[in-house]
Formats: C-alpha cells, structure tokens, sequence
C-alpha cells in the first residue's frame, strides 16, 4: 500500500493517534489529527501543528480533503467524519493497519523478529514470560502495560514507563528501544484489540469475555481477529484451542497455526475434533492428578507441578513457588512456555522461569502492606468478573488461613484505562458481594454514586490502600482491585 505524499486524517489523538500521526507527517505526508474526544491539551496540539506541521482540531474535518482516514477500531461508527467517508467510498484505515505499514518501512527492524500479544486476558503475563525464557539466549525489548523493558540474560532493566498498548504506542516503543542504543534479537509487543499483520508470531491468549467495543455496536472478539485476519505470510500464530471463532478464520490465512490449551478451562468448548498442540496439565509431585475443585481451593499449593504435553508427549514438569494464585497465569504458563519453544529457548531456561516466577506486580501477587496481608489484583486489564474471581480467592484464603476479614479496595484510577470499570457493574457486584467484606472502599469519582453497607470512598489507588490499613487488623485481608496502570 502507498502510503507516501497523501493526505491523512487521524482521528483519535487521545489513544495512539499522535505517534501515528507524527510518523506519517515525517514520512512526508500531509497529516491531519482529531482530538475525537477532546482530551488532549491545547498546547500539545499546538505543538503538533508548529513542530510537525500537523494540523490539529477538536471538531471534524471535512472528509472530502483526504485521501485516508486513520481511526481506531473502537471508535463510534456514527462519529461524523466516519459516516461521511462511508457516503463518499473513502478508504478507513485502522491505527493497527497503519502502524504495521510505517513498521514495514523501518529498516532498522531487519533481522529481528517480532511477536505481537492480544486476547482478553492473560496479554501482559504471557508476554512478560516470554521475554524471560528467551532472554536466557537472545536479547528481548519487550513492551507491555508495566513499560517499556530491555531483557537480556533473565535480568531486566526498565527503559521507559508510561506508554499505553494502544498500537500506536508500538511506535513510540521502537524509538526508544533504538535511542537507547539497543539492537533485540526480538521484539514483543502487548497490543490491544488485534495485531498490526507485522508480527513473526501472533499470540491469541483468550477471546472470553467478550465486550463491545464502537458504541457496543461490535464485539471486542471481532477486532482482535485482526491478529489472525492479517497475519503475514509465513509467520506463526498460537491460538487459544477454545477460540472457536479465530480458528475459523486461521483456516483462510497462510500463516502457519498452532494451538495451546490452559488446564479446566471452562469458559470455552474446545472445538470439535480440534486437539491442541500444547496442553498444560497440574497435579501433585507424587504424579497424582490435581482436580479443579483442588486447584481452586489451594491455587498457591506448595508441591504442585506443572506439566506441558505436546500432542499427549510431555516436553516438561515444572515446580512452581507458592506464594501466588498459580489459576490466574494457567493461560500464559502455557501460552509463553509454547511460544518461547518455538522461537528457539531451550527447555532447562523455560522450566527456570516457571519455577523461580513468583507472580506480576498487580497480577494475584501476595505481599504484605505494614505487616497485613495483599493480594494484589490491581492492574489496566482489571474487570469485574477478575475482581469476583480475586474475591473468591481470597475468601478460601480467609478460611484456609483462618484470617478476620476482607477490607476490599475496589474501582479505577482513570475511566479512560481500557474503556474503564463501568460504575453499574460496580454497583452490581458491592450489592450481590459486599457484605462478604467487613469493608468495602471504592476508588474512582464515578463510583461516588455507588451505594452499599460498610463502604467509603478513596480517590486513587495510594489513598484505597491507606485507607484500608487503617480499617484491617493484623489477622485481616486487602484485596486491591482497581483498574490502573501499574
């Protein structure tokens, strides 16, 4: 696609619109940008428009003026300038499309090999892993919803914080990777609602639970097929064995398809006469099998082990550490561990990794905060159902351990995090699960509405965890679950 000397309007600047819009303009085109929903500050507008000749408005454009329009595909079909360049055949291309044609023409990127990231769940840990396992023999520039990091040999160095997954902050991420005078063997990028046709090997961690995206008037899955839809010829893509739909369309792709399958997943049947390439099977290191009625019930069990079978032979067993919820990583435990073989990691660096990994950051890690126990559920990919499983676990933490209480911090730090923590669902879940905490402390100005026994109000995440060690006793919980980046 020619994407050099034409006129382009980039609708969205708020989520990745400005990088994208910054590299067209380089690249010689006449660039436009639309601040959509009228967030971002006059003076960064101004900026675009002095320093790189982008001119820049809050309101539309007329569509007539260019060539292509750029939008994000969660953006509202019925917004103006999109209803109009369907009514004059425009072309609309979406910010993952284009960011993977300004990749294209990077020929800094020759020679290195790019694995791209998306799903429902599961993105941030299965890519983190990742980055880990092959870091044993290659370099990695990995780039997530926890920053910006620089891998080599199982040690990583942060080298800028602060950068969404939108897929134009992939851009951005390249930049700063090669500022910093690193040159990976591979590229892994977390990227939100689908790929940039790019990638070496694609990885679809979980299309379940599905949401709508566009004004509720298309689902999320639909987008995120863009990973499988677009794939380029020749590469990989590991796709989750129960995402019927990405399986379907794999089928009219010449990208090369493998499939993972998690232990007792029940959010998805397994397509029929689909078997999985991968398995990760757990039990107990007597070889006796662990049920899921077990796994839930001591998800952190000391002597439990972890196995991957490819096509009914085992590759490994692994010994994870307790001290975390070993359920909410089954999908990148897998997922990572069959990718990070593909690429080329050797087994004994795959098995280090699971055995010495100890949970992310906000991701069902266990810590203590002056001297009480967290289970810490707080990150950008934080939804309600995550925050009922999170409840879950700890209330069997609370009778295992014969702990007090809950004191629950539960909300969102920004409402623009991934579309945010709707306040209904909120409401919902303190009316049907509230009274199982002695105290509930909800974060976020919309959830001020929200009403209920033995709650308070927070307004970031620093001030909830305050607030609940004031509330909790040396015997009790905090359960922090908030929609934050981390």
């Amino acid at each position: 696609m020619d994407l050099h000397r034409k006129k382009f309007a980039v609708l969205d600047l708020t989520h990745g619109g400005i990088p994208i819009a910054k590299s067209l303009a380089g690249a010689g085109n006449e660039v436009s940008g639309i601040d959509v929903y009228g967030t971002v500050e006059p003076g960064i507008l101004l900026e675009l428009e002095e320093k790189h000749g982008i001119h820049s408005s809050k309101t539309p454009f007329p569509v007539s003026e260019f060539d292509f329009l750029v939008a994000p595909v969660h953006l509202d079909p019925a917004y103006p300038m999109l209803v109009e360049a369907r009514e004059q055949g425009k072309i609309v291309l979406s910010h993952h499309e284009v960011v993977g044609e300004i990749l294209k023409g990077d020929s800094r990127l020759s020679g290195m090999k790019t694995v791209e990231v998306t799903g429902v769940k599961a993105k941030t840990s299965t890519a983190s892993l990742l980055a880990d396992m092959l870091s044993g023999q290659f370099e990695v520039a990995l780039h997530t919803s926890r920053g910006l990091e620089y891998w080599k040999a199982g040690v990583s160095s942060l080298i800028y914080k602060g950068l969404s997954i939108t897929p134009g902050s992939i851009l951005v991420a390249v930049e700063k990777v090669f500022e910093a005078g690193f040159r990976p063997d591979f590229f892994i990028f977390e990227i939100s609602i689908g790929g940039t046709g790019t990638a070496d090997f694609g990885i679809l961690t979980t299309l379940s639970q599905d949401y709508g995206i566009a004004n509720n008037t298309v689902p999320a899955s639909e987008a995120k097929l863009q990973l499988v839809r677009h794939a380029k010829p020749g590469s990989i893509l590991l796709i989750n064995s129960g995402a019927e739909k990405a399986l379907k369309v794999a089928k009219t792709t010449r990208a090369g398809i493998l499939t993972f399958k998690d232990p007792f997943n029940t959010e998805f049947s397994e397509t029929s006469g689909q078997i999985a390439d991968f398995v990760l099977e757990t039990g107990y290191r007597t070889g006796e099998p662990l049920t899921s009625s077990e796994l839930s019930t001591s998800p952190g069990l000391s002597g439990s082990v972890v196995r991957l079978m490819r096509r009914g032979k085992e590759i490994f067993s692994a010994f994870p550490r307790p001290g975390y919820n070993i359920l909410a990583y089954r999908t990148a435990f897998v997922a990572a561990s069959a990718a990070a073989l593909e690429l080329g990691a050797r087994r004994e660096a795959v098995i280090s990794v699971i055995e010495r990994f100890t949970g992310l950051s906000g991701r069902m890690q266990e810590k203590e905060i002056n001297g009480i126990f967290l289970i810490d559920n707080s990150n950008s990919g934080m939804d309600i159902l995550s925050a009922e499983k999170a409840l879950d676990y700890a209330l069997l933490k609370k009778k295992d351990e014969k702990k007090e209480g809950i004191i629950l911090v539960l909300g969102e730090e920004a409402s623009q995090v991934c579309e945010g923590l709707p306040p209904e669902s909120v409401q919902g879940f303190v009316t049907k699960f509230g009274t199982k905490c002695r105290q509930v402390i909800l974060v976020g100005e919309r959830m001020r509405a929200i009403i209920g026994k033995n709650v308070s109000y927070a307004q970031n995440l620093p001030e909830g965890l305050s607030k609940a060690s004031e509330f909790a006793g040396g015997d009790d919980i905090i359960l922090s679950s908030v929609k934050c980046f981390r």
